[in-house]
């Protein structure tokens, strides 16, 4: 069980309570006097803490992003070489796609942090470029060398192009959860339709890059 000592109990809540916020209403809208509110905490905290109110953004979003960071496929990929089969590069298509969906409904990190790198993607910014180098890059650096290995002749464009068809629809459901939920009736979704889109997104993807079937290998 992870204990926190006073300090970082105060650090964790006021992270949590500006991520709440950031999520709701976006990094702009978010005053110190709101985070202190919603944390319970003394105003002061935050520049004894984070030295100001960019202090705690930026460590909003390296909460965001600290799932980001260390993901299973970039050692799948790392594994890979051009003596891998076909049948060894779709394996990696599912792990890429079940590690993102696991990530973002199976695990227990916070829901306000799929949206707070959501307002990331639409900032031009410090906080954008924390995400984007430490993030984005190496992410997209793994995936072009994957598809590399499918394609040697696939550019850049191509390859971003088929990462974005693959992960999109996860983040998406993770972005728009409220009206998504919604439009489905549900208040969660369920491991039943988690796993359909899994199967679905595994599967599309397969097609298109003209590999086999990886629940028949």
């Amino acid at each position: 069980m992870t204990t926190y000592s006073t300090g970082d109990k105060t650090k964790k809540a006021m992270v949590n309570a500006a991520g709440e916020l950031a999520a709701e209403l976006g990094f702009a809208s978010v005053s110190t006097r709101a985070v202190a509110e919603r944390s319970g905490e003394n105003i002061g905290s935050i520049h004894y803490h984070f030295g100001g109110k960019d202090g705690l953004f930026e460590a909003v979003v390296r909460d965001a992003m600290s799932c980001c960071t260390e993901k299973e496929f970039h050692g799948a990929i790392d594994e890979l070489s051009e003596e891998s089969t076909l049948e060894d590069l779709s394996k990696v298509i599912r792990i890429i796609i079940a590690g993102e969906i696991t990530d973002m409904f199976r695990s227990d990190r916070p829901g306000w942090h799929s949206q707070v790198i959501y307002q990331l993607l639409q900032r031009d910014d410090t906080l954008y470029e924390i995400f984007r180098t430490e993030v984005m890059d190496p992410s997209m650096e793994s995936m072009n060398r994957f598809f590399r290995l499918i394609d040697p002749n696939m550019g850049k464009a191509d390859a971003f192009l088929h990462a974005v068809c693959m992960k999109l629809p996860i983040f998406a459901h993770a972005s728009y959860r409220k009206a998504l939920l919604k439009g489905l009736g549900e208040k969660e979704y369920s491991e039943a339709y988690l796993q359909k889109m899994e199967d679905l997104l595994v599967r599309q993807t397969q097609l298109l890059l003209g590999l086999p079937d990886d629940r028949k290998i």
